[in-house]
Protein backbone atom coordinates (compact mmCIF):
# COMPACT_ATOMS: atom_id res chain seq x y z
CA UNK A 1 0.00 0.00 0.00
CA UNK A 2 1.13 3.83 -0.94
CA UNK A 3 2.04 6.00 2.34
CA UNK A 4 0.73 10.09 1.89
CA UNK A 5 1.58 12.54 4.59
CA UNK A 6 -1.47 14.69 6.42
CA UNK A 7 -0.76 18.01 6.86
CA UNK A 8 -0.23 18.80 10.22
CA UNK A 9 -3.80 20.45 11.41
CA UNK A 10 -5.92 17.46 10.13
CA UNK A 11 -3.73 14.91 12.54
CA UNK A 12 -5.50 16.03 15.43
CA UNK A 13 -8.64 14.76 13.92
CA UNK A 14 -8.03 11.55 11.91
CA UNK A 15 -6.28 10.59 16.02
CA UNK A 16 -9.77 11.07 17.23
CA UNK A 17 -11.30 9.23 14.25
CA UNK A 18 -9.19 6.09 14.74
CA UNK A 19 -9.67 6.26 18.76
CA UNK A 20 -13.72 6.32 18.10
CA UNK A 21 -12.53 3.15 15.36
CA UNK A 22 -10.64 1.68 17.37
CA UNK A 23 -13.37 1.30 20.26
CA UNK A 24 -16.68 0.61 18.18
CA UNK A 25 -14.82 -2.45 17.10
CA UNK A 26 -13.31 -3.58 20.31
CA UNK A 27 -17.11 -3.18 21.99
CA UNK A 28 -19.14 -3.33 18.95
CA UNK A 29 -17.88 -6.05 17.03
CA UNK A 30 -20.69 -8.71 14.91
CA UNK A 31 -21.46 -12.01 16.36
CA UNK A 32 -19.46 -14.55 14.49
CA UNK A 33 -22.01 -18.09 14.62
CA UNK A 34 -20.74 -20.70 17.50
CA UNK A 35 -20.74 -23.11 15.10
CA UNK A 36 -19.96 -24.32 11.25
CA UNK A 37 -23.67 -25.77 11.49
CA UNK A 38 -25.09 -22.65 12.01
CA UNK A 39 -23.63 -21.08 9.09
CA UNK A 40 -24.79 -21.61 5.44
CA UNK A 41 -23.39 -24.22 3.44
CA UNK A 42 -21.36 -21.94 1.14
CA UNK A 43 -20.02 -19.95 4.20
CA UNK A 44 -18.73 -23.16 5.87
CA UNK A 45 -16.73 -23.87 2.49
CA UNK A 46 -15.12 -20.71 1.85
CA UNK A 47 -13.90 -20.99 5.61
CA UNK A 48 -11.64 -24.35 4.83
CA UNK A 49 -10.50 -22.92 2.04
CA UNK A 50 -7.21 -20.65 1.80
CA UNK A 51 -7.67 -19.05 -1.31
CA UNK A 52 -11.10 -17.71 -0.56
CA UNK A 53 -11.72 -14.86 2.01
CA UNK A 54 -15.36 -14.76 4.22
CA UNK A 55 -16.47 -10.98 4.71
CA UNK A 56 -19.14 -10.13 7.30
CA UNK A 57 -20.77 -7.23 7.01
CA UNK A 58 -24.19 -5.41 7.66
CA UNK A 59 -25.29 -6.56 4.13
CA UNK A 60 -24.48 -10.44 4.59
CA UNK A 61 -21.67 -12.66 3.75
CA UNK A 62 -19.60 -12.26 0.93
CA UNK A 63 -16.75 -14.75 -0.72
CA UNK A 64 -14.02 -12.78 -2.02
CA UNK A 65 -11.52 -14.62 -4.32
CA UNK A 66 -7.40 -13.18 -3.42
CA UNK A 67 -7.33 -12.29 -7.54
CA UNK A 68 -4.35 -10.13 -6.90
CA UNK A 69 -2.02 -12.56 -5.63
CA UNK A 70 -2.17 -14.99 -8.75
CA UNK A 71 -1.45 -18.11 -7.68
CA UNK A 72 -2.13 -20.43 -4.99
CA UNK A 73 -1.82 -19.60 -1.71
CA UNK A 74 0.80 -22.08 0.17
CA UNK A 75 -0.28 -24.73 2.60
CA UNK A 76 -1.30 -24.11 5.92
CA UNK A 77 0.57 -24.07 9.06
CA UNK A 78 -2.23 -24.51 11.70
CA UNK A 79 -2.69 -28.33 11.18
CA UNK A 80 -3.44 -29.00 14.35
CA UNK A 81 -6.59 -26.45 14.09
CA UNK A 82 -9.77 -28.05 13.59
CA UNK A 83 -12.17 -27.19 11.11
CA UNK A 84 -14.74 -25.11 13.26
CA UNK A 85 -11.80 -23.04 14.75
CA UNK A 86 -10.20 -21.84 11.63
CA UNK A 87 -14.07 -21.20 10.33
CA UNK A 88 -13.97 -18.90 13.60
CA UNK A 89 -10.52 -17.45 13.42
CA UNK A 90 -11.86 -16.57 9.61
CA UNK A 91 -14.87 -14.70 10.61
CA UNK A 92 -13.46 -12.78 13.38
CA UNK A 93 -10.35 -11.64 11.47
CA UNK A 94 -12.60 -10.20 8.26
CA UNK A 95 -15.61 -7.96 9.10
CA UNK A 96 -17.10 -5.18 8.47
CA UNK A 97 -18.16 -3.58 11.49
CA UNK A 98 -17.88 0.27 10.59
CA UNK A 99 -20.14 -0.09 7.28
CA UNK A 100 -22.30 2.15 8.86
CA UNK A 101 -19.88 4.95 9.13
CA UNK A 102 -17.77 3.96 6.40
CA UNK A 103 -20.40 4.38 3.78
CA UNK A 104 -20.94 7.81 4.32
CA UNK A 105 -17.69 8.80 4.07
CA UNK A 106 -16.87 6.84 1.20
CA UNK A 107 -20.05 8.98 -0.64
CA UNK A 108 -18.58 11.94 0.62
CA UNK A 109 -14.94 10.90 -0.93
CA UNK A 110 -16.91 9.45 -4.05
CA UNK A 111 -18.09 13.30 -4.80
CA UNK A 112 -15.09 14.74 -3.71
CA UNK A 113 -13.03 12.47 -6.06
CA UNK A 114 -15.35 12.75 -9.43
CA UNK A 115 -16.50 16.57 -9.21
CA UNK A 116 -13.01 18.15 -8.04
CA UNK A 117 -9.88 15.68 -7.44
CA UNK A 118 -9.93 13.91 -10.64
CA UNK A 119 -10.85 17.30 -12.96
CA UNK A 120 -7.81 18.80 -11.25
CA UNK A 121 -5.56 15.57 -11.15
CA UNK A 122 -6.04 15.78 -15.64
CA UNK A 123 -5.05 19.33 -15.08
CA UNK A 124 -1.87 18.58 -13.52
CA UNK A 125 -1.17 15.38 -15.55
CA UNK A 126 -1.56 17.48 -18.45
CA UNK A 127 0.82 20.74 -17.51
CA UNK A 128 3.08 18.45 -15.92
CA UNK A 129 5.93 17.60 -17.94
CA UNK A 130 7.21 13.61 -17.23
CA UNK A 131 10.83 14.70 -16.02
CA UNK A 132 9.12 16.87 -13.85
CA UNK A 133 7.03 14.63 -12.15
CA UNK A 134 10.11 12.05 -11.88
CA UNK A 135 12.32 14.71 -10.27
CA UNK A 136 8.93 15.22 -7.59
CA UNK A 137 8.61 11.59 -6.90
CA UNK A 138 11.90 11.34 -6.74
CA UNK A 139 12.43 14.45 -4.05
CA UNK A 140 9.94 13.03 -2.34
CA UNK A 141 11.24 9.34 -1.97
CA UNK A 142 14.65 10.87 -0.94
CA UNK A 143 12.82 12.59 2.02
CA UNK A 144 11.24 9.40 3.45
CA UNK A 145 14.36 7.78 3.34
CA UNK A 146 15.27 7.81 6.65
CA UNK A 147 12.03 6.59 7.92
CA UNK A 148 12.18 4.33 5.60
CA UNK A 149 15.38 3.07 7.67
CA UNK A 150 14.24 3.37 10.98
CA UNK A 151 11.65 0.69 9.77
CA UNK A 152 14.14 -1.74 8.14
CA UNK A 153 16.16 -1.32 11.07
CA UNK A 154 13.06 -2.42 12.98
CA UNK A 155 11.85 -5.31 11.14
CA UNK A 156 15.94 -6.20 11.55
CA UNK A 157 16.87 -5.94 7.80
CA UNK A 158 20.34 -4.70 8.18
CA UNK A 159 21.43 -4.67 3.91
CA UNK A 160 18.02 -2.81 3.86
CA UNK A 161 19.10 -0.15 6.44
CA UNK A 162 22.11 0.11 4.50
CA UNK A 163 20.74 0.76 1.35
CA UNK A 164 18.59 3.46 3.02
CA UNK A 165 21.27 5.44 4.60
CA UNK A 166 23.16 5.05 1.35
CA UNK A 167 20.94 5.98 -1.07
CA UNK A 168 20.11 9.38 1.30
CA UNK A 169 23.47 10.29 1.65
CA UNK A 170 24.30 10.00 -2.41
CA UNK A 171 20.99 11.47 -3.73
CA UNK A 172 21.06 14.12 -1.45
CA UNK A 173 24.39 15.54 -2.79
CA UNK A 174 25.21 13.83 -6.10
CA UNK A 175 21.34 14.13 -6.68
CA UNK A 176 20.66 17.28 -5.98
CA UNK A 177 18.56 17.34 -3.20
CA UNK A 178 16.93 13.75 -4.44
CA UNK A 179 15.63 15.04 -7.37
CA UNK A 180 17.38 12.62 -9.34
CA UNK A 181 18.87 8.98 -8.26
CA UNK A 182 22.46 8.47 -9.17
CA UNK A 183 21.76 6.23 -6.25
CA UNK A 184 20.35 3.35 -8.77
CA UNK A 185 21.27 4.59 -11.80
CA UNK A 186 25.04 4.89 -10.83
CA UNK A 187 25.52 2.39 -8.32
CA UNK A 188 22.90 -0.18 -8.38
CA UNK A 189 21.27 0.68 -5.03
CA UNK A 190 17.50 0.24 -4.94
CA UNK A 191 15.17 1.41 -3.24
CA UNK A 192 13.95 -0.15 -0.07
CA UNK A 193 10.73 1.12 0.72
CA UNK A 194 9.35 0.60 4.28
CA UNK A 195 6.41 1.55 6.54
CA UNK A 196 5.16 1.41 9.90
CA UNK A 197 2.43 -0.34 8.49
CA UNK A 198 4.68 -3.06 7.64
CA UNK A 199 6.70 -2.98 10.96
CA UNK A 200 3.58 -3.44 13.07
CA UNK A 201 2.59 -6.44 10.62
CA UNK A 202 6.14 -8.11 11.08
CA UNK A 203 5.21 -7.69 14.81
CA UNK A 204 2.26 -9.87 14.34
CA UNK A 205 -0.10 -6.87 14.95
CA UNK A 206 -3.60 -7.55 12.97
CA UNK A 207 -4.97 -4.90 10.96
CA UNK A 208 -7.77 -3.94 13.29
CA UNK A 209 -11.16 -2.95 11.07
CA UNK A 210 -11.45 -2.04 7.28
CA UNK A 211 -12.09 1.81 7.87
CA UNK A 212 -12.53 4.58 5.07
CA UNK A 213 -11.51 8.06 5.66
CA UNK A 214 -12.13 11.04 4.76
CA UNK A 215 -10.23 12.26 1.30
CA UNK A 216 -7.50 9.48 1.78
CA UNK A 217 -10.05 6.04 0.61
CA UNK A 218 -9.82 2.72 2.43
CA UNK A 219 -7.77 1.54 4.96
CA UNK A 220 -7.81 -0.01 8.44
CA UNK A 221 -6.98 0.79 11.99
CA UNK A 222 -3.05 -0.12 11.94
CA UNK A 223 -2.57 1.42 8.39
CA UNK A 224 -4.30 4.56 9.69
CA UNK A 225 -2.07 4.97 12.43
CA UNK A 226 0.76 4.14 10.27
CA UNK A 227 0.03 7.17 8.52
CA UNK A 228 -0.57 9.67 11.49
CA UNK A 229 2.80 8.84 13.13
CA UNK A 230 4.46 8.72 9.59
CA UNK A 231 3.22 12.47 8.97
CA UNK A 232 3.94 13.20 12.59
CA UNK A 233 8.07 12.29 12.30
CA UNK A 234 8.11 13.33 8.47
CA UNK A 235 11.57 14.75 7.80
CA UNK A 236 9.93 17.70 5.99
CA UNK A 237 9.52 19.18 9.69
CA UNK A 238 13.12 19.58 10.52
CA UNK A 239 13.48 21.59 7.09
CA UNK A 240 10.24 23.66 6.25
CA UNK A 241 8.09 25.62 9.03
CA UNK A 242 4.43 25.79 9.13
CA UNK A 243 2.39 26.56 6.61
CA UNK A 244 5.10 25.52 4.17
CA UNK A 245 5.57 22.41 5.78
CA UNK A 246 1.82 21.33 5.34
CA UNK A 247 1.52 22.93 1.40
CA UNK A 248 4.54 21.10 0.68
CA UNK A 249 2.94 17.55 2.60
CA UNK A 250 -0.19 18.22 0.68
CA UNK A 251 1.28 18.62 -2.36
CA UNK A 252 3.08 15.23 -1.85
CA UNK A 253 0.03 13.43 -0.66
CA UNK A 254 -2.13 15.22 -4.02
CA UNK A 255 1.36 14.41 -6.56
CA UNK A 256 1.14 10.55 -5.62
CA UNK A 257 -2.62 10.36 -6.12
CA UNK A 258 -2.90 11.67 -9.51
CA UNK A 259 -2.26 8.30 -11.00
CA UNK A 260 -4.68 6.63 -8.85
CA UNK A 261 -7.21 9.42 -8.87
CA UNK A 262 -7.33 9.06 -12.70
CA UNK A 263 -8.05 5.30 -12.32
CA UNK A 264 -10.87 5.36 -10.35
CA UNK A 265 -13.73 6.60 -12.95
CA UNK A 266 -12.86 3.40 -14.90
CA UNK A 267 -12.91 1.21 -11.69
CA UNK A 268 -16.14 2.82 -10.06
CA UNK A 269 -17.85 2.07 -13.70
CA UNK A 270 -20.57 0.25 -14.25
CA UNK A 271 -20.78 -0.87 -10.45
CA UNK A 272 -23.87 -1.91 -8.60
CA UNK A 273 -22.12 -1.41 -5.22
CA UNK A 274 -18.86 0.31 -5.23
CA UNK A 275 -18.55 0.39 -1.56
CA UNK A 276 -18.50 -3.06 -2.13
CA UNK A 277 -16.18 -3.13 -4.63
CA UNK A 278 -13.49 -0.70 -3.29
CA UNK A 279 -13.54 -2.66 -0.20
CA UNK A 280 -13.14 -6.04 -1.22
CA UNK A 281 -9.99 -4.61 -3.21
CA UNK A 282 -8.82 -3.57 0.04
CA UNK A 283 -9.24 -7.20 2.15
CA UNK A 284 -7.77 -8.84 -0.85
CA UNK A 285 -4.27 -6.92 0.22
CA UNK A 286 -5.24 -8.08 3.59
CA UNK A 287 -5.69 -11.73 2.65
CA UNK A 288 -2.45 -11.57 0.11
CA UNK A 289 -0.27 -10.32 3.13
CA UNK A 290 -1.81 -12.97 5.73
CA UNK A 291 -1.12 -15.93 3.17
CA UNK A 292 2.66 -14.48 1.71
CA UNK A 293 4.10 -13.27 4.74
CA UNK A 294 7.25 -13.97 3.59
CA UNK A 295 6.98 -11.94 0.74
CA UNK A 296 8.64 -8.54 0.56
CA UNK A 297 6.17 -5.82 1.71
CA UNK A 298 7.62 -3.41 -0.65
CA UNK A 299 7.27 -6.12 -3.51
CA UNK A 300 3.67 -6.81 -2.79
CA UNK A 301 2.57 -3.41 -2.71
CA UNK A 302 4.24 -2.27 -6.02
CA UNK A 303 3.10 -5.84 -7.41
CA UNK A 304 -0.56 -5.09 -6.19
CA UNK A 305 -0.16 -1.83 -7.67
CA UNK A 306 0.54 -2.90 -10.99
CA UNK A 307 -2.45 -5.35 -11.22
CA UNK A 308 -4.84 -2.42 -9.70
CA UNK A 309 -4.84 -2.84 -5.94
CA UNK A 310 -7.33 -0.10 -3.87
CA UNK A 311 -4.85 1.55 -1.66
CA UNK A 312 -5.72 4.83 -0.01
CA UNK A 313 -5.68 7.67 -2.18
CA UNK A 314 -3.90 10.77 -0.13
CA UNK A 315 -1.87 8.91 2.27
CA UNK A 316 -0.61 4.14 1.72
CA UNK A 317 -3.39 4.72 4.36
CA UNK A 318 -0.11 1.52 1.21
CA UNK A 319 -2.19 1.69 -0.92
CA UNK A 320 -6.64 4.46 -4.15
CA UNK A 321 -9.54 5.49 -3.46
Amino acid sequence: MLRHPIPPKHISTLVTLCFVLSACTTHSPPQAPSSPDSLPEQTVKTARSPQLLTVISSHGVQEISPTVVGFDAPPSTEDDATPASKQQQQQADFTDPLEFINRPIFAFNDVLYSYFMIPLSRGYNKIMPDPAKTGVSHFFANIREPINGINNLLQGKGAALGSNVSRFMINSTLGIFGLFDPAEAWFGIEGRVSYLDDTLRSYAVGYGSYIVLPFLGSSDLRNGFSVIVESIASPIHQITDDPQTSYLQAYEGFHDAVPKLLAYEDLRKDKDDPYVFFRNLHMQSVLRDRQFPTQEPRQQKDSAKDEGESTPLLHDASEQP
